[in-house]
C-alpha cells in the first residue's frame, strides 16, 4: 500500500511539472511574460528569459 502511494505521488509530481513546463513554453512561444516565485518574491520573466529557462530544463 505504501509503495502504491509513493508511486501515485511520483506520478502526480511529474504531471504537475509537465503542466508547468507546457504552460511556460506556450507563454514563451506567444511572446508573453510569466510571473514566477523567486526566493519568496514574485518575479517578472520575459519571453526571452523563459526561452533560456526552458532550454536549461528548469521550469
Amino acid at each position: 500500500m505504501q509503495e502504491q502511494t509513493r508511486d501515485l505521488s511520483r506520478k502526480a509530481v511529474h504531471a504537475l511539472k509537465q503542466a508547468v513546463h507546457d504552460a511556460l513554453e506556450k507563454k514563451q512561444k506567444l511572446g508573453q511574460y510569466a510571473v514566477i516565485d523567486c526566493n519568496g518574491k514574485p518575479t517578472h520573466i520575459s519571453s526571452s528569459e523563459l526561452s533560456a529557462l526552458i532550454k536549461q530544463g528548469k521550469p
